[in-house]
């Protein structure tokens, strides 16, 4: 599989895991301080574009060399870095969100955090199974050719 496929697919994987996600916090968010508040058909797409501003640094930060764990935790870190100012950026540049109370903005900051984190162990177990289930492959196709020859 080319490297522009293999990117996409992660890319697509990890924006409707971050969908639900943002759904999930927003409602959280949304309960935990302005329960009272109604909004209209258009809150509808704040987690599609957010879970797009955090699938962007995925493709931007893309490389096809195998990273060692420093270098993955400086790439996660810069991720992280990044969709934390894009998001934190278009709260203080709307008017819908209050971002003049601090619980709120300190409440943004964490949820972003804990989806990404949540998006990370989601991806790796994803990985992991598909890795899983390549080497009970290879083992089948080995035991194969060891009694063909």
């Amino acid at each position: 599989m080319n490297k522009f496929k293999r990117t996409v697919e992660k890319a697509l994987k990890l924006y409707f895991i971050e969908v639900t996600l943002i759904t999930v916090l927003l409602m959280v968010l949304g309960l935990a301080f302005d329960s009272d508040r109604t909004f209209s058909y258009q809150a509808y797409a704040s987690p599609l574009i957010y879970a797009v501003i955090g699938t962007l640094p995925v493709i931007l930060l893309e490389r096809d060399k195998e990273l060692s764990v420093k270098q993955m935790l400086v790439k996660n870190i810069a991720e992280l870095a990044i969709i934390e100012a894009a998001v934190l950026f278009i709260a203080f540049s709307v008017d819908t969100i209050p971002t003049e109370r601090k619980e709120i903005v300190i409440g943004i900051a964490v949820g972003i955090v804990v989806v990404f984190v949540i998006t990370a162990l989601i991806d790796y177990l994803f990985e992991m199974s598909e890795s899983r289930n390549l080497n009970r492959a290879l083992a089948r196709y080995q035991e194969k050719n060891t009694f063909d020859t």
